[in-house]
C-alpha cells in the first residue's frame, strides 16, 4: 500500500477515522484510550487535525493492530477491505438472455435499480409487477419526473405496509 497516494498535507479527524475505516466516535475512542495519537491543534481556531506523520501513525496502527500505547487492538475487518464486495444477487440484465445468440431484452433501468434496491433493502419478494402497481397507485400521473431514491422508498415503505401484521385480515 502507497503511503503518498492515502495521506494529504493535513485531513480532519472526520477524514482520518474515514482513511482507518472508522466511526469518528469510535475512532475518538482510540484517542482517549491512548491507541491512535492526539490530533493537533490550528493555534488560531484550536481546530484539531492530523499531519502527513500523524496520519501515517495511525493508518500503521490500523495495519499492525497495535496501539501507539504498546497495547493490542483488534478492528472489524470489512471496513478496512479495498477489495470490492461483490453484489448480493446476479445483475438481472445478465439473467435476461433468451438464447445465447439472442441479444439482452431491454430493461427498464429504473425498474433494474428499484429491483436492486429493493434486494439490497431485505425485499427479496418483489416482482416487476408489484412495483408498477405499487408506482401506479402513488404516481397515477406517471413517475418520470421522480427521481430513483424517492421511488424507491415509496416502493419500499408501500410493500412492507402490505404485509404488515396490522393490515392482515383477523
Amino acid at each position: 500500500m502507497d503511503l503518498d497516494r492515502l495521506t494529504k498535507e493535513i485531513v480532519t479527524v472526520a477524514e482520518m477515522a474515514r482513511m482507518c475505516g472508522l466511526s469518528r466516535s469510535r475512532f475518538y475512542m482510540l484517542v482517549r484510550d491512548g491507541i491512535m495519537p492526539q490530533p493537533s491543534r490550528n493555534p488560531q481556531t484550536q481546530r484539531p487535525f492530523y499531519s502527513r506523520e500523524q496520519q501515517e501513525q495511525c493508518l500503521l496502527v490500523r495495519r499492525t493492530n497495535c496501539g501507539l500505547n504498546g497495547k493490542p487492538i483488534l478492528f472489524y475487518a470489512n471496513k478496512w477491505s479495498r477489495e470490492p464486495v461483490p453484489p448480493a444477487r446476479p445483475t438481472r440484465s445478465a439473467t435476461r438472455r433468451t438464447s445465447p445468440s439472442s441479444r439482452a431484452v431491454q430493461v427498464d433501468p429504473v425498474m433494474e435499480e428499484l429491483l436492486d434496491g429493493l434486494g439490497q433493502l431485505g425485499v427479496t419478494d418483489a416482482t416487476e409487477v408489484k412495483i408498477r402497481e405499487v408506482l401506479a397507485e402513488a404516481y397515477p400521473d406517471g413517475h418520470q419526473n421522480v427521481g430513483v431514491p424517492t421511488l424507491l422508498m415509496t416502493v419500499f415503505r408501500r410493500l412492507r405496509r402490505q404485509d404488515s401484521p396490522d393490515n392482515l385480515p383477523r
